[in-house]
């Protein structure tokens, strides 16, 4: 029996990836191995993608969230985060000579919470950085980005697992004053490492462009910022770029396989689906979030399917953000955000990638079904 990884890349099969090693050997001969052809081909096709004026690669996710926060000068200023994210992203607050402040989340899109973030508002408050969780942009986004507007704060977009993802006809990387994407290796599309930063302002664009390359002016040997080197090799680029062009088959596949536990689990005892994320067709499904219920023992049933049905089931983000020692000096003591710790102490992730099969699927469905059984049974 395989075993059933929580993640895992995928790049079309044996010809597609024939003609990234083809293009591999171009670059090696061409010795352009930085800002070349195909980072640029890389840029223009996610403005294609997101429907942005500009696209900028860096280094990756992380870096993109810094140097977009970096080119509005945060000089202090707050900037509310979801507490249930990666650390990079408000670490990038802190980079980029800011306040992060940590707000809840709504429990059934586990993305940002409007009416918390409206409590968190202070004279300070500049900005708001609104992460698509699992590739689920929120029907209260919407709200929530006029909410920002009224209030004139910049609202940026952590899209890092939402390529592709929409709201109605308008895309990730287009719905806010830029959007920051990752191609980190369990990204779904991933270049190993490397990320993007999409907008509309050309005076932002700018700014990042002069801080990828070290602070250095445009058409210019003068450098008036001071930075470092956030470039994405070539080869990164060349990499994203072939997943770029089959990422309507990923999407395709990914939903496919959330559909099928929409279908197998949505009446299963003890198991809760997130609303907003069944049968979402505008939702990339970067992982396929469940709850479970409260009472059941998650590392147990994490051990059990992987010991009776070698499937790897997952979590995230715990410790929430405002819980890690990192952040200390920014969190008052006993701060508290209360429907995320709830919601992330009986989060659990399914596998949703392309490579999985039907035999696969069925596998994890009943698989849960019968360890969920067994360990209801041992609460009553």
């Amino acid at each position: 029996m395989n075993e059933i990884t929580g993640a895992k890349p995928y790049f079309g099969g044996d010809e597609k990836i024939e003609g990234i090693v083809n293009d591999i050997k171009k670059i090696l001969k061409s010795g352009e191995l930085s800002l070349g052809e195909y980072t640029r081909a890389f840029e223009k096709e996610m403005t294609g993608l997101t429907g942005s004026q500009y696209a900028t690669s860096v280094s990756s996710g992380g870096a993109a969230l810094e140097l977009t926060l970096k080119s509005l000068e945060l000089n202090g200023g707050e900037v509310i985060v979801p507490t249930d994210t990666f650390v990079a992203t408000a670490n990038a607050v802190i980079l980029a000579g800011g306040v992060p402040v940590f707000a809840d989340i709504d429990k059934d899109t586990l993305c940002l919470d409007l009416e918390d973030l409206s409590h968190r508002i202070s004279s300070n408050t500049i900005g708001v950085i609104y992460v698509h969780m699992f590739g689920l942009v929120s029907k209260s986004f919407i709200e929530l980005r006029e909410f920002c507007r009224q209030k004139s704060l910049f609202l940026i977009e952590d899209a890092a697992h939402a390529h592709g993802s929409k709201i109605g006809e308008e895309f990730a990387g287009n719905l806010a004053d830029a959007g920051c994407f990752s191609f980190y290796a369990t990204k779904i599309l991933t270049s190993g490492e490397g990320g993007i930063i999409t907008t509309n302002s050309e005076t932002v664009e700018n700014k990042i462009k002069s801080l990828r390359n070290h602070g250095r002016k445009k058409d210019s040997d003068l450098y008036d910022k001071v930075s470092n080197n956030y470039r994405m090799p070539e080869m990164s680029c060349l990499v994203a770029l072939h997943q770029l062009r089959i990422l309507e088959e990923i999407m395709i596949l990914r939903k496919q396989i959330a559909f099928q536990y929409c279908n197998n689990l949505d009446e299963v005892d003890g198991l809760i689906l997130l609303k907003e994320f069944i049968n979402n067709k505008d939702c990339s499904y970067w992982r396929f979030p469940i709850y479970i219920d409260k009472n059941i023992d998650r590392i147990e049933l994490q051990s059990l399917m992987m010991n009776n049905h070698k499937v790897r089931i997952t979590w995230m983000y715990e410790p929430l953000c405002h819980n890690q020692p990192v952040f200390a000096d920014y969190v008052k003591e006993g701060y508290q955000l209360l429907v995320a710790e709830e919601s992330m102490s009986k989060l659990i992730c399914l596998p949703c990638y392309p490579g999985l099969n039907n035999e696969d699927i069925k596998r994890i469905c009943s698989g849960l079904k019968t360890e969920i059984h067994k360990l209801k049974g041992k609460i009553y």
